[in-house]
């Protein structure tokens, strides 16, 4: 998916907003191996740079999300008492809401367009983070050797820096990777309500809608296309995710 994302210039067959007149819902042919849309556009190429929105979103969004969850949970578990009452009290108000309805309502505040999908699949995805990370810093703050750093003087900025957020690199990395299939999947559902990237640009979500869902029967190839291009995107960073799990889970790799 990077690879085509990255080249989807030289591998797409037209420019994804090129219309073809007379060619509206032509079918898959030779010259378009996927077929055409309601305005003749080729959906390969529209599948091919839909990746990109799709790889932007999901990269940028988890990253944003999942380190601000992965702060306030380490934080939340070295530091304990009021401190951790406080940040997960309010990880419990943002979690209280259902996670899509949460994405609509601050798209709906900030207004349709790529970056505010970005803040809001970022937002609901700050609690994953913050609950697994957390319980990473309890479990590593009662280790011997912070208890050592503890003893020798070392302020509780130092031994946080040091010698807990380290051990907590493993499981931010493993949560990171398994929420970008999510991320992807919140994504194409915000565009296919319409509340995504305006149109023209190519979004799977927003070929799923329109044209694709109107013209199921008579020309499903546009529905189909980006269809099988989000199923697969998504069942790979899941595999990609149990993967690195299995590798950086130590339990797992004893077992």
């Amino acid at each position: 998916m990077v690879a085509v994302a990255a080249f989807a210039e030289v591998i797409a067959p037209y420019s994804p907003l090129m219309t073809h007149r007379g060619l509206s819902f032509a079918p898959p042919s030779l010259r378009f191996w996927l077929g055409t849309d309601e305005l003749g556009r080729d959906v390969l190429s529209r599948v091919l740079y839909g990746s990109r929105l799709s790889l932007y979103v999901g990269l940028v969004s988890v990253f944003i999300g999942t380190s601000i969850g992965a702060v306030v949970g380490v934080v939340s578990g070295y530091a304990g008492k009021k401190v951790d009452i406080l940040l997960q009290r309010i990880i419990d108000t943002i979690m209280a809401f259902p996670t899509l309805i949460l994405a609509l309502a601050i798209v709906a505040v900030l207004g349709p367009s790529l970056d505010n999908v970005v803040i809001a699949v970022s937002v609901v995805l700050i609690p994953r983070g913050a609950r697994v990370l957390r319980s990473a810093a309890l479990s590593v703050k009662e280790n011997p050797y912070v208890e050592a750093a503890r003893a020798i003087g070392c302020s509780n900025t130092r031994v946080l820096l040091r010698h807990v957020a380290p051990q907590c690199v493993a499981p931010y990395i493993i949560v990171a990777t398994a929420a970008i299939g999510w991320a992807i999947t919140v994504e194409a559902t915000l565009n296919f309500l319409g509340v995504g990237a305006p149109p023209p640009t190519p979004s799977w979500g927003a070929m799923l809608s329109g044209a694709g869902r109107q013209h199921l029967e008579t020309s499903p190839w546009i529905a189909i296309s980006p269809g099988v291009a989000l199923s697969l995107t998504v069942f790979g960073f899941s595999l990609l995710g149990d993967a690195l799990r299995d590798v950086l889970d130590p339990r797992l790799r004893r077992a």
